[in-house]
């Protein structure tokens, strides 16, 4: 069983260096967000005035699903694209990229858009 996570699952890597790689996904990952979240327009008819958890959340739940699969396929077979080992700079790196990547399908896709007005209508109501 742990050969099978850690072969198949972890793409040959042990946890403890996955969880290392995760660790500087997030950075990345979080980096990304921060500097995307300054191009928010407040006076937008389609965001909140005031920061809504909740209306972040059902805005972007299927980005982020894309941004984990499509880093998670990265991460796998990084090293048969690529031709080295992983490192942890790449892994700040695909934090970065990856979630660009699904912030790039979910504009593209209309199975993945989503009603704003109808979000903001349920915040609104409550």
């Amino acid at each position: 069983m742990e050969n099978f996570i850690n072969e198949i699952i972890l793409g040959g890597y042990s946890l403890m260096n996955a969880l290392g790689y995760l660790w500087f996904f997030i950075i990345g990952f979080l980096i990304y967000g921060l500097n995307e979240a300054d191009d928010r327009d407040v006076n937008s008819t389609n965001t909140p005035k005031k920061w809504s958890w909740i209306f972040w959340f059902k805005d972007n739940w299927r980005r982020y699903f894309v941004t984990f699969l499509s880093t998670y396929i990265m991460f796998i077979f990084y090293v048969q694209i690529v031709g080295h080992e992983f490192s942890n700079f790449e892994a700040l790196m695909l934090g970065m990229i990856g979630d660009g990547v699904g912030a790039k399908i979910k504009k593209k896709s209309t199975n993945t858009s989503i009603n704003r007005k109808q979000i903001m209508n349920k915040i609104n109501e409550k």
